[in-house]
């Protein structure tokens, strides 16, 4: 008996040992990850990820224990995994590294210095073509920066070269490039059509320099981009800034930085501050206590939405998202529902299907939740497109239904 027990334990560990083989090792530290990248003179590969992010946890269940990962990251890096929500050491290499959005996967030199990085979950195929752009030095983005250096301001690269650093979210980087790249321009070329695009790209911020050269020299651009595209521009980028900038003050409980940009925008006397002013207060609707009101948040949202809702699409997907944020009990805000129905029902686009689906099981209104769901499947097939995230929401709600029944 002690013999068997013996052997099935041997055999037990042996098989976790080589299960845990067909994936990509980790290390935990940078520190000792970059000593063996000297020692083996490669590349180090980090994931730098939370503890509530999605995608993150997608990865390590779906994408990094493969087998075809490990045996390309185990032979071409030094891996390493950093929790940037650990309140020590990874949230000051978050901030080191710059790093805004989760899971960013980054590509690191021998010496720390930055190669190329990627914000975003991955295939296993798709991780593995990230890491040859990576080790590409003819595509990587360090290649890139250094061409940049190198003073290449042929507009095709430099579209290019925007667009790499907005996708990898090194937004600071990209803000500080163009602004320096803008200041050098004659008034001719700050507005041709070559350099809006770049504009666009860098999604330059209101108050910013380039911005405010753009707001005081309109009519030059009316005249080479068209008045529509230039206001619309600018009423975009005022709406979403002055939104970050409030949602991160409620966040950190201080909203002077929001107030202080609000008065600036009202000083500007655009049309349309009302109505952003109006938009920002839904977010803002607290009780005598200065707790969240979700009566009063629903009811403000309403009503903003009667007015204003066919005017921009993204106004009942922002609001719907939140509202599913508050929401946590059966019934709870069935007036969302009603706002994403209400803008399907002018815009049929699948693409407001998340938000639709995530307000609708939020408030456990599970069997409605499936059918969207199966909704969701059913355009990803008719594209051709992978079913994993509408299989996953399928699964979730079954899970629910098991769980909760009709309660």
């Amino acid at each position: 008996m002690k013999r068997l027990t013996t052997l099935l334990l041997s055999t037990f560990v042996l098989a976790s040992s080589l299960a845990k083989g067909q994936g990509i090792h980790f290390e935990e530290n940078l520190n000792i990850a970059l000593e063996k990248a000297q020692r083996e003179n490669k590349m180090v590969f980090v994931d730098f990820y939370t503890s509530w992010c999605g995608p993150c946890k997608a990865m390590s269940a779906d994408v990094f224990p493969q087998q075809e990962a490990g045996d390309y990251f185990n032979k071409e890096f030094i891996n390493v995994k950093i929790q940037c929500d650990d309140k020590g050491e990874g949230v000051k290499l978050g901030k080191k590294y710059n790093i805004m959005a989760y899971p960013t996967l980054m590509f690191l030199d021998k010496d720390g210095n930055v190669v190329h990085s990627h914000a975003g979950g991955q295939s296993v195929r798709g991780l593995i073509e990230l890491a040859k752009i990576a080790t590409d030095p003819n595509k990587n983005q360090l290649s890139m920066i250094k061409e940049w250096d190198s003073g290449n301001r042929n507009p095709e690269f430099m579209s290019k070269y925007f667009q790499n650093l907005i996708r990898s979210y090194r937004n600071v980087k990209a803000t500080t490039d163009f602004e320096t790249y803008f200041e050098g321009l004659s008034a001719k070329d700050k507005a041709a059509q070559n350099t809006f695009k770049l504009m666009q790209i860098v999604r330059i911020a209101p108050f910013s320099a380039p911005f405010s050269y753009l707001e005081d020299h309109k009519k030059d651009y009316y005249k080479t981009i068209g008045k529509k595209q230039i206001d619309s521009l600018l009423a975009a980028q005022y709406l979403w800034y002055l939104r970050g900038i409030q949602s991160n003050g409620m966040t950190n409980k201080n909203m002077d930085e929001f107030n202080e940009k609000m008065a600036l925008f009202k000083s500007k006397k655009y049309p349309y501050y009302e109505e952003y002013a109006s938009f920002y207060a839904v977010f803002d609707s607290k009780n005598a206590h200065g707790k969240n009101d979700i009566n009063l948040y629903c009811e403000r949202g309403t009503e903003f939405l009667r007015k204003y809702g066919a005017k921009n699409d993204a106004y009942t997907v922002s609001l719907a998202g939140m509202l599913g944020n508050w929401t946590g009990k059966k019934g709870e805000s069935l007036v969302g529902i009603k706002w994403m129905e209400d803008l399907l029902a002018r815009n049929d686009d699948p693409k407001y299907y998340n938000t639709y689906f995530y307000i609708t099981w939020r408030n456990y209104e599970l069997d409605k939740a499936m059918d969207i769901a199966e909704q969701m499947k059913g355009h990803a097939l008719a594209q051709n497109r992978s079913t994993a995230d509408a299989d996953k929401n399928i699964q979730m709600i079954k899970d629910l239904k098991v769980k909760y029944g009709n309660k």
